[in-house]
């Protein structure tokens, strides 16, 4: 991938969803439909590739949902984040396109295992074993 640091970047800011989950709502302010669009599709791309799944049929429609809730809530610097997915989304999806599998594959096992180190950072678990099979 011709830039890494992009992917990274953007990672860096899907590990942002978790903790907007937990915030409180505020009322009245609307984040621009762009912005929302953008971050749904950025967020189901994500989880999608990095599960090895199909994305689930209303996961851009939900996680559009969400982020709509939880907008008025949150910081500018927060906001600031969601805007550079907005805005370097497009770029990567390009980038995406251009990789052969195995580059795929490799920035794929590098966004696991981000995700699960945020996730045991965080104490949601991920880093350990699943229970032995009786």
């Amino acid at each position: 991938m011709k830039s890494p640091s992009l992917s990274v970047r953007l990672l860096g800011t899907l590990l942002l969803f978790p903790s907007l989950t937990v915030m409180a709502q505020a009322k009245g302010d609307v984040p621009p439909k762009a912005l929302v669009q953008a971050n749904a599709e950025f967020v189901c791309f994500f989880m999608s590739e990095v599960a090895g799944q199909p994305k689930p049929k209303d996961c851009e429609k939900d996680a559009a949902a969400e982020l709509t809730q939880v907008y008025p809530s949150l910081g500018a610097e927060q906001r600031q984040q969601l805007a550079d997915i907005q805005d370097h989304w497009p770029k990567f999806q390009k980038e995406w396109q251009a990789l052969d599998e195995l580059q795929k594959a490799a920035l794929r096992a590098q966004w696991a295992a981000m995700l699960q180190e945020q996730e045991a950072q965080q104490g949601l678990g991920g880093s350990e074993a699943p229970p032995p099979e009786p």
